[in-house]
């Protein structure tokens, strides 16, 4: 039978790799505690531990208004400082994105992925699909890179990383009810200061559309592996292609408690997989699981 292994974060900390957003907070704190203001809920005791979830929480009105924005009712006010607004904005978030990317890619290039050991059993060989950063399955399995796809980029392959959020927001039209502009003196200022907002945006639509014939050429797996993989809203489209182009394939999807388990199938009937298709068990058991199910190359 035909396998595709669907790995996540899951999978690189039952190696002992420390690969927790708390992690990269350990890593990066005293850059991340600069931007706490923007990012973080001041109602929430709650760090960056929710890493890409308060990436969609920034704070643009709280960042325009940290600066020292033209007052036009000021004697001495004129247009073009509005102008100067828009381009300090510009260039701040253009710094927030690109640092804190510089910052993740810097991290997960520091884990140690030499160090690690395997632990699974791939014996049962499949294609890949790996929602991590870290170049594990190739470096400590041997699997073959053209049998892994790093749906959100690989720092073994110096790729820009996609990180970020599902959030979305609705924006003023451009038109009111009459027709007229809604356009005033500050909007470019702060468009400007939504950036990074937008660019932490995860794009998942657009990634199902680049690889359009990659998902479709999943049309004949039969059995689906999730490992370490915890359902979140933000990846259900790519588990909902999945089931929609391999309708009668089983899904074996690891659980590390009983709640867990029923998230998972929550979460998998969400996406077209009706639960007689689902077998939950622990990672440990897979390949025991796998065995039974009488899959071969």
């Amino acid at each position: 039978m035909k396998i595709l292994y669907i790995i996540g974060n899951g999978f690189d900390l039952w190696h002992g790799l420390p690969t927790k957003y708390a992690d990269f907070y350990v890593f990066a704190a005293s850059y991340l505690d600069e931007l706490e203001e923007y990012f973080l809920d001041p109602r929430s005791e709650t760090s960056w531990n929710n890493f890409e979830e308060n990436l969609g929480r920034f704070d643009w009105r709280e960042f325009y208004d940290s600066n020292n924005f033209p007052d036009i009712s000021d004697e001495s006010f004129k247009p073009s400082m509005v102008f100067g607004l828009e381009d300090d904005l510009t260039e701040q978030a253009s710094g927030i994105v690109d640092s804190m990317k510089s910052h993740f890619q810097e991290w997960i290039e520091s884990l140690p992925i030499d160090d690690a050991e395997a632990k699974f059993d791939f014996t049962l060989r499949g294609r890949f699909i790996s929602f991590n950063y870290t170049p594990l399955l190739q470096t400590v399995y041997e699997i073959p890179d053209n049998l892994v796809f790093h749906i959100h980029g690989s720092v073994s392959k110096y790729e820009d990383l996609i990180l970020g959020h599902g959030e979305s927001r609705e924006e003023e039209p451009e038109l009111d009810e009459n027709g007229d502009s809604n356009r005033h003196l500050f909007t470019d200022a702060e468009s400007a200061a939504k950036y990074p907002f937008y660019a932490f945006q995860k794009p998942v639509d657009d990634i199902l559309n680049r690889y359009s014939s990659y998902f479709e050429s999943l049309n004949t797996v039969e059995v689906v592996v999730i490992i370490g993989h915890s359902l979140n809203a933000i990846d259900l489209p790519y588990i909902r292609k999945i089931s929609g182009v391999a309708p009668g394939s089983k899904w074996v999807v690891s659980q590390r408690s009983e709640g867990e388990g029923k998230h998972h199938i929550t979460q998998l009937e969400k996406c077209g997989v009706t639960s007689d298709k689902i077998t939950l068990c622990s990672i440990e058991d897979i390949s025991t699981m796998l065995e039974t199910m009488n899959c071969a190359d």
